[in-house]
């Protein structure tokens, strides 16, 4: 690893031989300038480890580059997602509208059924829509993707 070895650095934690990208490599990098620039390092040093980086390909080459150095280090992605990546997967308003059509239309086909009353079938779907469109109402609008042709004017 072009001078610099590994000083005890604990890679039992989450899959060390897990792959990383330019994301990973940039931030080990800017961690080496903090430490350039807190005259932990000299240059010539900070010039091996960057070259280190480049060359890392997992999670643990690159947590080596780091193992006699005090914090910071580069933030690693864990092997397995956590909980809160998912959370925020599904906005509410579809789960308030999947739960108005999954339990509102049933209602209503038996209200239908049993009353005649088949009007009811729209209430549910009516509410739906309603929520969705009062959602699309708060977000702010988007602003058009940099680089992209604008709309063409008829």
């Amino acid at each position: 690893m072009s001078g610099v070895e590994d000083h005890g650095l604990d890679l039992s934690g989450p899959s060390p031989e897990l792959r990383i990208g330019t994301p990973e490599r940039r931030a080990a990098e800017d961690a080496l300038e903090i430490h350039l620039s807190e005259k932990r390092l000299d240059s010539d040093e900070f010039d091996r480890r960057v070259e280190a980086c480049e060359q890392a390909s997992n999670q643990a080459e690159l947590l080596r580059i780091f193992a006699d150095l005090p914090t910071p280090h580069p933030e690693m992605p864990s092997s397995a997602a956590s909980p809160a990546e998912f959370e925020g997967d599904v906005p509410p308003i579809a789960v308030a509208g999947c739960l108005t059509l999954g339990l509102g239309l049933p209602v209503a086909i038996v209200l239908g059924w049993v009353y005649g009353t088949w009007w009811a079938l729209a209430v549910p779907v009516a509410a739906t829509v309603a929520m969705a469109y009062i959602e699309h109402l708060r977000k702010p609008p988007r602003s058009p993707v940099e680089g992209s042709d604008p709309q063409p004017s008829d």
